[in-house]
């Protein structure tokens, strides 16, 4: 991993999101980084910062965005640095905001889910997420996106990506649910969200998917089983996947099959008897 970041600034073609990941790889391992690469990142990262506050892409771009500054940051802490003007930075994050409770990219895109997540997240680190510019109207923008209707069986408990949205995800309700513990934990709905999650577990490989429609497979995922796994972690929750437990759906085609079956060994039953009797 660390020839892939050397092999990144020696070709001149940086991306910080993957150069998140690979850090964020090898700090999990517990790798120490070359402290030459060190020096070449907190470089290149510094040149990102924008004097109105902010990060943006790439050195070479003057535009801030909530997405990079959220890497950005996250880049300085995995290589142990400290950001520096903090107060400058929040003061960006929050002129992101929106009239409905969320944050944009930018002071001039609409709200959406992620980057209002990523907005919680950085007040907080950058000071207190008490200095959100509207804390309930923040926490009201991501309760919006519940299903808090126990008829939707497919999608109570779960959040929607967005107001359009006809199913909630696994990814969507990560960020919601985190966004809310952020603010305020008692508004969580722990019993329906963590039923909805377990639900999206497949019992044919152990992993989780989403449930999308037309899809009667819903095969496992990485991503999912991600955010599935943080979700029930930050539930304390995890000792449930140690339990049996799946659903079937119902088939009539199954339903037939094991109809059929039952009738045979029925019918086999029934002709040993007359047999035994003549």
């Amino acid at each position: 991993m660390e020839d892939e970041i050397t092999s990144m600034f020696n070709e001149g073609k940086i991306d910080i999101y993957d150069l998140f990941y690979l850090l964020n790889a090898l700090d999990s391992l517990g790798a120490s980084l070359d402290l030459n690469l060190h020096d070449k990142i907190y470089e290149y990262i510094n040149e990102t910062v924008q004097i109105t506050g902010g990060f943006s892409p790439t050195n070479t771009s003057t535009n801030a965005n909530l997405i990079s500054t959220f890497y950005i940051y996250n880049i300085f802490t995995l290589i142990n640095e400290t950001v520096e003007n903090k107060a400058l930075h929040k003061n960006w994050v929050l002129s992101c905001d929106n009239i409905d409770g969320g944050y944009g990219g930018n002071h001039t895109l609409s709200s959406t889910l992620l980057t209002t997540y990523y907005a919680i997240y950085l007040v907080k680190e950058l000071g207190n997420v008490s200095d959100l510019v509207n804390q309930n109207s923040t926490l009201n923008y991501l309760k919006s996106f519940f299903i808090n209707d126990p008829d939707n069986l497919e999608n109570f408990g779960g959040y929607l990506p967005d107001a359009f949205a006809k199913n909630s995800l696994l990814s969507s309700t990560y960020f919601c649910v985190e966004g809310i513990r952020l603010i305020n934990s008692s508004e969580l709905n722990k019993l329906a969200t963590v039923n909805w999650v377990l639900n999206h577990q497949n019992f044919r490989d152990g992993g989780f998917s989403e449930h999308v429609e037309e899809n009667d497979q819903r095969l496992s995922s990485i991503s999912a089983s991600y955010y599935a796994f943080e979700i029930l972690k930050g539930f304390n929750s995890l000792d449930l996947l140690y339990e049996d437990i799946f659903m079937v759906e119902f088939s009539f085609l199954t339903l037939i099959i094991v109809l059929s079956i039952i009738g045979i060994i029925i019918a086999a039953i029934y002709l040993i008897w007359r047999k035994r009797r003549i």
